[in-house]
């Protein structure tokens, strides 16, 4: 028998629970607009041989590319374009839940009466076919995975559009092949939109994303045509950057390290680990730190998670409220260590690579990219933690603090490399 015959299921109801205020949108800023009105056409629009349309949509880090594509979706949903479920796909809980209050929250903003589902699908979570008309279902590519051979899930094979967000991961992904033919979207499938969300318009990586353009149509749909970054920063959407570099520590790489640097622009984590052990490399960044503003909110990304712990321990020490999270800590102590850095109860916060996605704080006044990286998409997507601009509620400027580890002849391959003119040129 099919699923509604069983009747309505039967929902557990809390004991207490917490009754959300009124939400007022800000309006979409004019270049937010000309991509929701592009991307309204790649959600609608059939092509004459009656194919799907499919796009990657460019929006720099800190450029509000999550409340574009949600609002795009959800307007489409209320002017009746458009009908549930939506797929939106992430790599990490922590950009899904993100996503999540998200939709929510621009759900609640539009003011529509209606219902709308929104299913967290990722680790132990279980959805159900929604029974409303608009629903969004929010999911790791991980967990779309594990489900995807489920018979219990073929409902979510047929989605009215899927999104991927940080799209640029997917790439040649074989994981990525398998979803997306899953959905009937890959390669020669046009079965359902296909959109890619990617902040990586920055200098460096038009090549690369033009090469993943490919999955997703060979269309792409800019906000800017020259300098993304400064244009933003100019109107007050992203902080203005100052920066400085701090020498770091030579760094002697075997010759497989050196191979997996020049090819794949990967450092090794015993690399790291070597790095994140050197005493007078920690001692400059702290140092540093305490020279700062002690009104200053800041975040330091580091090589390892013993240097994320070992760094806020000797700022504890010299009386800097401080603490680290990363993979390691518990789920609730991560949630409640991040509140109390945003109410502004912990002064400087260590991570080991957990916050590069899926993290928001936007008075975040300084930040210290103190682990080394030869990406420059996995460095500006650290740098874009602190880019947030007064026009969407963050602060003007922004001090990003470069660890120059020496490489030797391959220095000029570390990430930040690709972005110093670039904060240069901004403030001229």
């Amino acid at each position: 028998f099919g699923a509604e015959y069983a009747g309505p299921r039967v929902q557990h109801q809390d004991d207490e629970f917490v009754v959300p205020g009124a939400i007022k949108l800000s309006r979409l800023h004019d270049f937010q607009q000309d991509i929701s009105l592009n991307l309204r056409e790649v959600l609608t629009k059939r092509e004459e041989n009656g194919r799907a349309l499919k796009a990657m949509v460019e929006l720099p880090t800190g450029a509000g590319k999550t409340r574009v594509a949600t609002e795009t979706v959800l307007r489409l949903f209320i002017d009746g374009e458009l009908h549930g479920p939506v797929l939106w796909i992430a790599q990490s809980k922590e950009l899904c839940e993100q996503a999540v209050q998200t939709w929510s929250t621009v759900w609640r903003g539009l003011g529509d009466e209606r219902p709308l589902t929104i299913g967290r699908l990722w680790e132990n979570n279980v959805v159900h076919e929604p029974d409303t008309e608009f629903s969004v279902i929010v999911a790791t590519d991980a967990k779309l995975d594990v489900i995807l051979n489920n018979l219990e899930y073929d409902w979510l094979s047929d989605p009215a559009a899927v999104i991927v967000d940080e799209g640029h991961r997917s790439g040649s992904s074989a994981r990525y092949t398998r979803l997306l033919t899953w959905l009937g979207v890959a390669g020669r499938g046009w079965e359902r939109p296909l959109v890619g969300l990617s902040a990586t318009p920055f200098k460096g990586s038009e090549d690369a994303t033009s090469l993943l353009a490919s999955r997703f149509g060979n269309r792409k749909l800019k906000a800017f045509e020259t300098n993304a970054y400064k244009e933003l920063a100019s109107i007050g959407v992203l902080a203005r950057v100052r920066h400085e570099v701090l020498t770091g520590v030579d760094v002697h790489l075997t010759q497989s390290e050196r191979e997996l640097a020049t090819k794949q622009r990967r450092i090794t984590p015993n690399v790291l680990d070597r790095i994140g052990q050197d005493h007078a490399r920690m001692a400059v960044l702290v140092n540093h730190i305490m020279n700062l503003d002690p009104a200053w909110p800041v975040l330091v990304f580091t090589p390892n998670v013993l240097s994320a712990q070992v760094l806020a321990a000797i700022l504890r020490y010299r009386g800097i409220e401080a603490s680290a999270v990363s993979g390691q800590t518990g789920r609730q102590e991560r949630r409640d260590v991040i509140d109390r850095f945003k109410d502004g109860k912990i002064r400087v916060l260590t991570n080991c690579d957990l916050l590069i996605q899926g993290f928001d704080a936007p008075g975040v006044q300084a930040l210290y990219i103190a682990r080394p990286t030869f990406s420059p998409s996995a460095y500006i997507q650290m740098a874009g933690r602190g880019l947030r601009g007064p026009a969407n509620g963050g602060k003007d400027e922004c001090l990003i603090v470069d660890l120059a580890d020496n490489f030797g002849d391959i220095n000029d391959l570390l990430g930040f490399r690709e972005y110093e003119d670039l904060w240069r040129e901004q403030r001229e």
